[in-house]
């Protein structure tokens, strides 16, 4: 039975080690075995992580079907296992049909008569063992074992690669899925420029594909904004030069395949190879919103700080008028009570004036509040704003007109704030307009309605126009109001997908504020 037994040694030892995965080996040994022993049934069978299972790790048997399957966990309290485990040392089953282990009685209905498992040891520790099966009784002797522990040792450390090899298959599969799915630019960078990981979102945000980067050395640095790539690369060079452990959000700027500049924040450590630093590895974020955003709160603050400014003024005048008032000898100021407290109201209301609005186009312009979709008469809206207004436009000697067709269509809005949009539209054509006419017109295009608030006052140059809807603008800085009405309705005109625009003929000669909005709308 063991003719040649060395050769066959050598050549299972061969094949195991043949290729990384003892899975795609594991027939192919199992054929040369069976030209030295004769069994029905080979398995390899593994401890899980927990000690308090086992699963078949490859099986090959000629018969078809098994309740022993690969792949499938089993306990380890009863089995065979458990025994080869517990003392370390090969175990025979003379006869299934009169064994103690569970497993018996599964392999002795399937035919299997006597059995063999060999532990699977790799550095002191058993991992599994491999296991045979005869329709013979009485058939595993110690030479069979003997033969088969000069094969064990092999077959351990081919088993323990082969999970090694997984693992890292799983890991390189995981990290693959994380680099292409990533929003982030992960990226490997040589000391030389050149780009060993390029993750696919680099096109994404850049303009450019990965392969630029892979086929130019210092790609990724050409891209940097000029006044930043000094910067980027000083920092850069601390890091392969050992001076700094990590590069951590360093924001600088680039221009992507469209000419646009973006902002991007960059994390970095050191490649090494032993001691010696080769590269960097890290990632990109693209922060260009939230330094828009940041932006736009500082510009708001310092906005805001301007236009509080003159209130607050005049409310310190005022009250430096009182005090001055309640000092003795002077009761020709006291009689002046009634002015300061107009002052002083009137201020106040600016103060909450702008401190609302504030509020409004910020809300807007962030896009957290939600628009409260409903069908809209524009008819019945214009003439409710006119009704409102009609007394405001009179102290001016004004007249308000509607001049909207009777067929234009209902549409789909948040009512109040198209009401805001309309009313705040007339209240700037009364405010500016003297003994004269405020029109309110409309016409039908094609998916979409236009009205337009009309005035015959003072009129617009062409400075004023290209910026009459910015925040904090006015015309005068004197002139009452936050200057932020118009940059609202300019917000709710667009949050409804709409567009709004200004026409004048120059000063003294009105202006005509126009806006459209379609008749549907998919804002919910």
């Amino acid at each position: 039975m063991f003719i040649n037994k060395k050769e066959i040694i050598l050549s299972i030892n061969r094949i195991i080690f043949s290729s990384l995965d003892i899975r795609k080996v594991y027939q192919t040994m199992s054929n040369e075995l069976l030209k030295v022993i004769d069994f029905d049934r080979l398995s390899v069978t593994l401890i899980t992580e927990n000690n308090n299972l086992y699963e078949t790790f490859v099986l090959s048997k000629d018969y078809e079907y098994t309740n022993l399957k690969e792949g499938v966990l089993y306990p380890m309290e009863g089995s065979l296992m458990k025994r080869v485990v517990q003392f370390c040392e090969p175990v025979i089953v003379d006869d299934t049909s009169k064994g103690r282990f569970l497993t018996d009685t599964v392999l002795f209905k399937e035919g299997i008569h006597s059995r063999l498992g060999i532990p699977l040891e790799y550095k002191e520790r058993v991992i599994g063992s491999v296991n045979f099966g005869s329709k013979r009784k009485d058939y595993y002797s110690k030479k069979h074992i003997n033969f088969f522990l000069q094969i064990a040792p092999q077959l351990a450390m081919a088993i323990e690669n082969t999970r090694l090899f997984n693992k890292i298959k799983e890991a390189e599969e995981k990290y693959r899925t994380v680099i292409e799915t990533s929003p982030d630019i992960i990226f490997e960078c040589m000391k030389d420029g050149k780009f060993s990981l390029m993750s696919p979102s680099v096109e994404k945000i850049t303009g450019y594909s990965a392969d630029q980067f892979y086929n130019n050395q210092g790609y990724g640095l050409s891209l940097c904004y000029k006044e930043d790539q000094e910067r980027v690369q000083n920092e850069i060079l601390k890091i392969l030069n050992g001076q700094n452990s990590s590069l951590m959000d360093l924001e600088f700027r680039v221009v992507n395949k469209q000419g646009i500049v973006l902002w991007l924040s960059l994390e970095a450590l050191p490649i090494k190879e032993g001691n010696r630093i080769i590269g960097i590895e890290g990632f990109c974020r693209n922060i260009t919103e939230r330094k828009k955003l940041d932006e736009l709160k500082d510009n708001l603050i310092r906005d805001v700080t301007h236009e509080l400014k003159t209130p607050v003024a005049k409310m310190e005048m005022a009250i430096d008028m009182f005090e001055r008032s309640t000092v003795p000898g002077n009761e020709h100021v006291f009689g002046k009570s009634s002015q300061i407290h107009e002052i002083l109201r009137n201020n106040v209301n600016r103060l909450k004036n702008i401190i609302k609005n504030i509020l409004d186009i910020s809300k807007l312009e962030s896009g957290t509040e939600l628009l409260k979709i409903s069908d809209i008469s524009l008819v019945e809206l214009v003439d409710q704003v006119i009704s409102e207004l009609k007394d405001t436009a009179g102290r001016k000697k004004n007249v308000l007109i509607q001049q909207l067709p009777l067929n234009i269509p209902i549409i789909k809005a948040d009512r109040d704030k198209i009401h805001h949009l309309i009313t705040h539209l007339v209240d700037n054509a009364i405010k500016f307009t003297e003994h004269g006419k405020i029109s309110i017109l409309g016409r039908i295009l094609p998916n979409e309605v236009e009205l337009t608030v009309e005035d015959t006052g003072r009129g617009l140059d062409k400075k004023t126009r290209e910026r009459v809807f910015e925040k904090f603008y006015k015309e005068t800085p004197s002139t009452f109001g936050s200057g932020i009405g118009l940059a609202i309705c300019k917000n709710i005109v667009q949050i409804h997908k709409g567009r709004i625009w200004v026409e004048s003929e120059g000063k003294g000669r009105g202006a005509q504020f126009k806006f459209t909005l379609p008749i549907s709308t998919n804002n919910n």
